[in-house]
């Protein structure tokens, strides 16, 4: 059981690195957003950024979908929102801008906390 539940928290990990590359990508846009020449260029010029997001969102679907078929519903869903926790020190170190509140802090505790006791079976 143990093996299905490291899986969740590197599905959780792939899919919160995928929506910090998916942020970066829409920052490397800028004010011109999804104007076509702006995209094209935004695209060809910071290719990486893309293939790491999907490259991320490919990882976690992969593994979401072998530990769905592995774990029941009821457990596996719920500690999937490791990903917030993930979001939140991605945050800190890639979009060093974002001002993260005491209360955020809190509630990351407050999932891992609520994840220990669903891991916990």
């Amino acid at each position: 059981m143990w093996i299905y539940i490291i899986l969740v928290v590197f599905q959780a990990l792939f899919l919160a690195s995928g929506q910090a590359m998916f942020k970066k990508f829409v920052e490397l846009l800028g004010e011109k957003g999804w104007e076509f020449n702006n995209l094209y260029h935004t695209t060809v010029t910071n290719w990486w950024v893309l293939t790491l997001m999907v490259l991320f969102f490919g990882l976690s679907f992969v593994l979401w979908a072998y530990v769905l078929k592995k774990m029941d519903f009821s457990q596996a869903y719920p500690l999937s929102s490791l990903s917030f926790i993930f979001g939140m020190f991605l945050a800190y170190f890639m979009f060093p801008a974002e001002v993260i509140s005491l209360n955020r802090w809190i509630g990351v505790v407050l999932i891992v906390i609520g994840c220990v006791l669903i891991g916990m079976k």
